[in-house]
């Protein structure tokens, strides 16, 4: 991540550039930032009470279908890597306005979808264009704040993050009430156009000329090269990657196992989604105040 902006203004900032005197005001930088950060969960969760009827729709196996989580998914771990160290390069505003453009019309594209091949590329497409709220969100709050003041705005967009989950199966299944799959899809490209249109409104650009750094993706490669060789953080990226692999195996196999299976609605399974959701949570919530402390720290570990 580059470093962050001068606290003051300065002479290299270019009309639109935020410097110090120039930030937006907090509640509407959470509200923009809180959106782009919760939009990938958004994206993912809202159609899960409807995969079953994409699958009866489609004519498809209940494989295929959850080929369209694995494909956004994708997109958003790819799209990750390439559009943090672009914005390095190009600034904040440029590739964050592009990716939700991209993501906008994927969306659409995904309403219509004529087949599952086209739905399952335009979410891939969604994904790799979806990604760029994701990090950029995190860039503009380093761009703008240090210390105390990151950690707290931090906070607040993992509140957001931690929400969204929660709410988004229960808003989709009351979608479902009114309209099919396709309509979901057609939301969530009006959600995306919504998150557009404020942030080009409404958010300037946080990284100055004189910060942008080129060839950001060849850096963010040889750095990442470094990180795997580091024992302790290679370890943890194992156990969260592991995690991460159980709780997504549970989303993509569980709209179809209460259903289908069990006989839950879309509705009930939205409430029993978000039931899980909220004891996830908690736990974690829990498991941070119990174990913090309770294990050296890896930088013990090497002094040992």
């Amino acid at each position: 991540m580059p470093e962050r902006p001068p606290a003051g203004p300065t002479t290299d900032n270019p009309p639109g550039v935020a410097s110090a005197d120039r930030r937006p005001r907090r509640l509407p930088l959470v509200l923009i930032l809180g959106s782009l950060t919760a939009l990938g969960p958004l994206t993912i969760d809202l159609y899960l009470p409807a995969l079953p009827q994409v699958s009866a729709d489609l004519h498809v196996s209940q494989a295929v279908t959850q080929l369209t989580l694995t494909a956004f998914m994708i997109g958003t771990a790819v799209g990750q890597l390439v559009i943090g160290p672009l914005s390095d390069t190009l600034g904040r505003r440029r590739p964050l306005v592009a990716g939700l453009a991209v993501y906008v019309v994927a969306g659409a594209v995904c309403a219509l979808a004529p087949g599952p091949a086209t739905l399952i590329t335009m979410r891939l497409v969604q994904g790799l264009a979806g990604a760029a709220g994701i990090v950029i969100a995190r860039a503009v709050v380093r761009d703008l704040y240090d210390g105390l003041a990151a950690a707290r705005l931090l906070s607040s967009l993992m509140l957001v993050s931690g929400t969204a989950p929660i709410l988004a199966p229960v808003f989709g299944a009351q979608l479902l009430r009114l309209t099919s799959w396709r309509g979901v899809f057609a939301a969530l490209s009006l959600l995306g156009l919504a998150v557009l249109a404020a942030a080009a409104a409404l958010l300037v650009e946080t990284l100055p000329t004189a910060q942008r750094r080129p060839g950001g993706l060849a850096i963010t490669l040889r750095t990442l090269r470094g990180l795997l060789r580091d024992g302790p953080f290679t370890g943890y990226l194992l156990t969260g990657s592991l995690g991460f692999a159980a709780l997504f195996a549970y989303i993509a196999g569980s709209s179809f196992t209460l259903q289908r299976i069990y006989g839950a609605s879309p509705q009930t399974y939205s409430l029993l989604f978000a039931l899980n959701s909220i004891g996830m949570v908690a736990t974690g919530q829990l498991n941070g105040k119990l174990l913090l402390g309770r294990f050296p720290s890896p930088a013990s570990w090497r002094r040992a």
